[in-house]
């Protein structure tokens, strides 16, 4: 068996420090993974899809809170919710005041995953 970990702040942040690249720190080949930090009311984060990468994301708010919006339609983010977005559709995250921390997950559509739960 083979198993690797990393504590979040052992991280070098990237992309101004917003970043911190989980999947390339741990080596891992068949799903992306990053946490995200984004002080509050910032305006960097894109809007964006996946189409060239034909990713699904799952993204996972840690910390803070903030407003996703997802092809015109926006929600809360919070501490423990969890959101699922498919490569076609338009993403953006806005933090709010007290900023967001959260981390996404990237796997290739259509996959199957085949696990127990």
């Amino acid at each position: 068996m083979t198993y690797r970990f990393i504590d979040v702040h052992e991280l070098e942040p990237v992309f101004n420090g917003r970043v911190r690249p989980v999947r390339r720190s741990l080596e891992i080949e068949s799903f992306g993974v990053n946490e995200f930090e984004l002080p509050a009311d910032s305006t960097t984060y894109p809007e964006h899809d996946e189409l060239k990468t034909g990713q699904d994301e799952l993204y996972v708010v840690l910390e803070g809170s903030g407003t996703m919006t997802i092809d015109g339609d926006s929600f809360e983010l919070v501490p423990g919710r969890y959101v699922y977005v498919t490569p076609e559709s338009k993403r953006h995250i806005a933090p709010g005041p007290s900023g967001l921390r959260f981390v996404a997950i990237g796997a290739p559509a259509g996959g199957k995953h085949g696990g127990r739960i």
